[in-house]
């Protein structure tokens, strides 16, 4: 049916054609194997660092969701993650996430770094009547305050229901939790809304990072910081991949820089190894912890 779907309207594909094309066949294992993935707890969150940008040291990491199959080893959540939606599943992966991240960030301020977390959050996990109450119950049985956790929607599920969603996130907010805004300038922004939505930080997507260099590019990065700015709002900026992009990001004024240039995503226990080592020669710092599943 998904196979279908995607070569548009009014068409149709046999399961035999589907199993005989290579790349057809390994969808329909992954789709099928992705609900035992999910209850065998083969999806693992790992962390890439996020530094300042003013003075590249760092001041946290992205949590991003990883799947190793044993068929076809690494899976891409840009492969997983539509087909958790498809199949009713997404929930759970963030479910699998948010779990996984307030593990690591629980033994982490018992090792004595000082955390903070950012969970990316689904449009099914957000409208789930108990979301609110679900989360700080998992934050108290931690002894995690709920003020070292913001969390993060993309501009897509900030935008579609803005009503909604908006009540949702000042519900959260009064509970005390941060909110970020993925993937901006991707979507169908309207500054009203904007506006009238709780938020403290706007990610700005790899896409336009990777256009900072050519004028257009360069426009469409400031004006983002702008607003941000009027907004009073950070920023943070995906993709960072060389000295020469984080010098002009930095220049253009945005607050936080993530990609290659500064580490790539790493295990729980490798990233506790990469915090242990840059801090041996600095002063202790505010660390924050940035979590999306999507990737």
């Amino acid at each position: 049916m998904f196979s279908a779907k995607k070569q548009g309207r009014h068409g149709g594909r046999f399961f035999a054609e589907i199993a005989n094309n290579d790349q057809d066949r390994k969808a329909l294992y992954i789709q099928n194997r992705l609900a035992t993935a999910i209850k065998e707890q083969q999806i693992r969150t790992w962390f890439q660092p996020i530094v300042d940008a003013h003075t590249l040291r760092v001041v946290g990491c992205e949590a991003l969701a990883r799947w190793h199959d044993e068929t076809y080893g690494w899976v891409s959540p840009a492969t997983f993650s539509p087909m958790a939606g498809n199949r009713g599943l997404i929930r759970e992966i963030g479910q699998e996430v948010w779990q996984q991240g307030i593990g690591s960030l629980h033994r982490w301020s018992e090792m004595g770094m000082d955390i903070n977390m950012s969970v990316n959050v689904s449009r099914r996990q957000l409208f789930t009547p108990s979301f609110t109450a679900d989360l700080l119950e998992d934050l108290d049985r931690l002894a995690i305050p709920v003020s070292v956790v913001d969390l993060e929607i993309t501009e897509s599920v900030a935008m579609e229901d803005a009503e909604h969603t908006t009540k949702r996130l000042a519900e959260l907010t009064k509970a005390g939790f941060g909110i970020a805004i993925d993937d901006f300038g991707t979507g169908y922004s309207s500054l009203s809304q904007l506006h009238d939505m709780p938020a403290t930080k706007i990610k700005i997507d790899i896409s336009f990072v990777r256009r900072a260099h050519a004028e257009q590019g360069a426009h469409l990065i400031q004006a983002i910081v702008k607003i941000a700015s009027a907004f009073k709002l950070q920023t943070v900026a995906e993709g960072v991949e060389d000295a020469e992009t984080a010098q002009t990001l930095r220049n253009f004024g945005v607050n936080k820089l993530q990609g290659y240039h500064f580490g790539r995503p790493m295990t729980a226990e490798g990233f506790e190894r990469y915090l242990v080592d840059n801090l041996r020669s600095t002063e202790p710092t505010r660390y924050r912890l940035m979590s999306t599943w999507s990737g």
